[in-house]
């Protein structure tokens, strides 16, 4: 799959590797990085607001429990579906067509919630604002990708992180500050997402089509179809990045959809608590980001995954050995968010940069990104049932994905590093020819 020697690509004049150097985005990578990041930060805010905005929607619309059931699962369906659809899209007709359009749909989805006097509402903003976003994540990913010089791009798309981790947190403190409103509390949280979506779409209209998108349509590599991450040299790439974010993807949707409701059920908390004590971990997760960014680009990147893994397994040993109780699952959901953030999400998105080529870069992503969220929307429906006997089954259905995703990672992680764009193109490009 991978070289198995890690390699340094060279730089030209200022620094930039490869390709980056020509590439206008290339000037101001952060930059880049933050507008297109907010992709991150757009859909794991808008999955909290979802979630705490469940209890009161039941009774502001007279919602039963199959009604709100099938808002949880239609956001997360929905932005599986948006992710594969969009992840395609992006790579046959360009990166910035997707992300300059799919943002007006998602802040067009985000008016129906706000404006929602009746069920029919919530479930078309909804469904809308799932298929924007989750369209959203793979083009824009990508673009942090293909921008970023090669030395740096662990960083850079590593801090996308950081922003996924901002979008709960800033959505529960807007939560908390206008709970006192009532049922306007939704509207209130939903409208900060929508002037965000607004400024962001605005901002990134000044951002280009990347240049090696650009490039791989001039020579018609573009018209690849999807068929090619199933043969050759990408099979392999693409069941490893397809079973990993999967696995990872059921544990982390589990941490975000029903900690709350874990901490109010088992560990018997009032909701205001267990909401304030949701936000244990928060600071701990953004400062594991911040401390992992530089070393995302050097050899301590797998040890750094190696450590991750441990550490996520090891928290859900704790719910069978400690006593049960709020105290065990706040240590096993803060030492949880430590170890999946050195051992997941930034991995996946920095191995997709590196493992495809730029005409299956986004569908690649895209694809993986939806397979997953369709996964742990399936698998979450057995997550209540779990918890009504406790911590225990909860706990084995955790330790067995957490296992499952590090040794993946472990074993197929790719050791290649600092790469331009350029210099994975053709490495891959090399790899998939005849007789090779």
């Amino acid at each position: 799959m991978t070289d198995p020697t890690p390699t340094t690509a060279g730089t030209e004049p200022g620094g930039l590797a490869g390709s980056a150097s020509t590439d206008p985005q290339s000037r101001a990578p952060w930059r880049t990085a933050l507008l297109a990041g907010m992709a991150s930060y757009l859909d794991a805010g808008t999955i909290v607001a979802v979630s705490a905005s469940l209890t009161l929607w039941k009774g502001q619309f007279s919602l039963d429990a199959w009604q709100l059931g099938f808002l949880s699962a239609a956001l997360t369906v929905c932005i599986g579906i948006g992710a594969i659809v969009g992840g395609r899209i992006g790579d046959r007709v360009g990166r910035k067509r997707v992300y300059s359009f799919d943002l007006l749909l998602y802040a067009f989805g985000l008016l129906w919630i706000v404006c929602a006097v009746v069920p029919a509402m919530l479930f078309v903003g909804v469904i809308i604002v799932g298929l924007a976003v989750g369209a959203d994540v793979p083009t824009s990913i990508t673009v942090v990708g293909e921008t970023a010089p090669g030395k740096r791009r662990g960083r850079l798309v590593t801090f996308t992180q950081l922003l996924w981790g901002l979008g709960p947190l800033v959505v529960i403190l807007v939560v908390l500050a206008s709970t006192g409103f009532g049922e306007w509390m939704p509207r209130i949280v939903f409208g900060h997402l929508l002037v965000l979506a607004l400024i962001t779409w605005a901002l990134r209209r000044r951002i280009g089509e990347p240049t090696a998108w650009t490039n791989a349509r001039t020579a018609g590599a573009t018209r690849e179809g999807v068929r090619a991450l199933f043969r050759g040299r990408l099979l392999r790439s693409t069941l490893f990045i397809l079973a990993f974010y999967a696995l990872l993807t059921i544990g982390t949707n589990f941490y975000g959809s029903f900690g709350l409701y874990a901490l109010e059920t088992v560990g018997g908390l009032p909701p205001a608590s267990a909401l304030l004590v949701s936000l244990i971990g928060v600071p701990v997760i953004l400062i594991t980001v911040l401390a992992m960014m530089r070393a995302m680009d050097s050899a301590a990147r797998r040890p750094i995954f190696i450590v991750g893994a441990i550490v996520q397994v090891a928290a859900w040993i704790l719910p069978l050995v400690l006593p049960v109780g709020a105290g065990t699952l706040v240590i096993a959901f803060v030492t949880y968010g430590i170890g999946t953030t050195l051992a997941g999400e930034a991995h996946y998105k920095v191995w997709s940069q590196e493992l495809f080529p730029t005409e299956l870069r986004s569908t690649a992503l895209g694809l993986s990104f939806g397979v997953a969220r369709i996964a742990s929307a399936v698998s979450l429906v057995f997550v209540p049932t779990l918890l009504a006997a406790g911590l225990a089954g909860v706990s084995v259905l955790m330790i067995v994905v957490t296992v499952g995703s590090g040794i993946l990672g472990i074993l197929f992680m790719p050791r290649t590093r600092g790469e331009s764009i350029d210099e994975i193109d053709a490495r891959l490009r090399a790899a998939s020819l005849p007789g090779e």
